[in-house]
């Protein structure tokens, strides 16, 4: 399972700018994402929730929701997800970047957020079904769970043609940002928790 969905997203990632900025040498960065996808959706899959959708039983679209306090990662937690061997296959520069990414990902997340909440961690569609609703469809699963559990949600992206259709779905930009230097724009997307709504009264009595 988690193999055929990490292929998925590192072809829906693959001009990603956060991740071009990462992996730039596009010979080696479908091998690398694919890497780096793995670790994040078994992490997703201990800690939250993975949201499928397939087609003729191909999966076409993913979306990887971790859980309240599963973010940031222990150290125990980076063994099991695999996180802890990424460094072993990438090269030097894009080892630093993504280290430069997470602690400044970390540092606009913390701004952002600190009570329970649930963070998408990314969502991905097979480019040739993009704009079918299939990313609608996942990401409705997610939003409908947090309501469920009155809980904020809270995603980055770096697309900023992306931030239109997070607002349609009651995503606010909180923090426009950049990674400093040569680094891609991240923004920092929150959406409030759901509103409990009063219980109706009941009708008073006829005499």
């Amino acid at each position: 399972m988690i193999a055929p969905l990490a292929a998925l997203l590192a072809r829906a990632f693959d001009d990603d700018p956060m991740m071009a900025w990462v992996f730039p040498d596009p010979v080696r960065r479908a091998r690398d994402l694919r890497r780096l996808f793995a670790a994040n959706l078994r992490h997703a899959d201990r800690t939250g929730r993975l949201d499928a959708e397939s087609v003729d039983g191909g999966s076409v679209g993913v979306a990887l929701w971790l859980g309240p306090g599963a973010f940031p990662m222990p150290a125990w937690r980076t063994l099991l997800t695999g996180h802890a061997l990424l460094p072993f296959g990438f090269t030097l520069t894009s080892l630093a970047r993504l280290r430069r990414l997470n602690a400044y990902a970390l540092m606009q997340h913390r701004r952002t957020i600190a009570g329970p909440h649930w963070f998408l961690h990314g969502v991905g569609v097979e480019p040739d079904r993009q704009r079918q609703g299939i990313g609608t469809a996942l990401l409705r699963a997610g939003l409908e769970r947090a309501d469920r559990d009155r809980l904020p949600c809270y995603l980055e992206t770096a697309r900023e043609s992306a931030l239109p259709f997070y607002s349609r779905f009651g995503f606010r930009v909180a923090i426009p940002g950049r990674l400093p230097g040569d680094g891609p724009p991240v923004f920092s997307l929150l959406r409030p928790a759901a509103v409990k709504r009063p219980a109706a009264s009941a009708a008073p009595a006829r005499a």
